[in-house]
């Protein structure tokens, strides 16, 4: 009887590692992003250094999700496409130049993580200032396949000049 014991353990232990490491393998073995899906990151990214190159507050916000959080140097996190649009509006500047590069994108299933660099001139009331920065967006497909930000996050590489 011990014997037997002994082995129906063995059999529960071992179908317990297989169903563990089947696990595993199905937890890592998400679907990875397409060629697709990451050329609709570039074109979103792209839409995004269009419109905040025109200063066009509007049109970059509709680039982020409803619920969106976006956090900004030295600020309080914002929460919500909303808020988020009152933030850029209540900027005291004109951009002059924006501009946005894609340095790394990885992601799952309906996850992205775009990381990237960017540069900017902007002009506050006749005083034109510059500086270089980086990001980090967490982008969220959408159910029309649409990919947009829900997650933003981003710093300068020293004070604006």
């Amino acid at each position: 009887m011990t014997m037997t014991k002994t082995r129906l353990s063995l059999w529960i232990i071992l179908l317990l590692c297989i169903a563990h490491f089947a696990c595993r393998k199905a937890e890592t073995g998400r679907r990875p992003l397409t060629e697709n899906d990451i050329t609709a990151l570039r074109v979103a990214t792209r839409q995004y250094r269009d419109a905040e190159a025109a200063t066009d507050w509007a049109a970059v916000t509709v680039l982020y999700t409803e619920d969106a959080i976006r956090m900004l140097p030295n600020r309080p996190t914002i929460q919500g496409r909303h808020a988020i649009l009152q933030e850029f509006q209540a900027r005291p500047y004109t951009v002059v130049e924006y501009d946005q590069r894609i340095e790394e994108v990885d992601g799952y299933g309906g996850f992205a993580v775009v990381r990237g660099v960017f540069s900017y001139a902007v002009d506050t009331d006749g005083r034109v200032s510059d500086g270089t920065g980086k990001y980090i967006a967490v982008y969220r497909r959408q159910t029309d396949g649409n990919w947009l930000i829900d997650r933003d996050i981003f710093n300068l590489d020293e004070p604006s000049r």
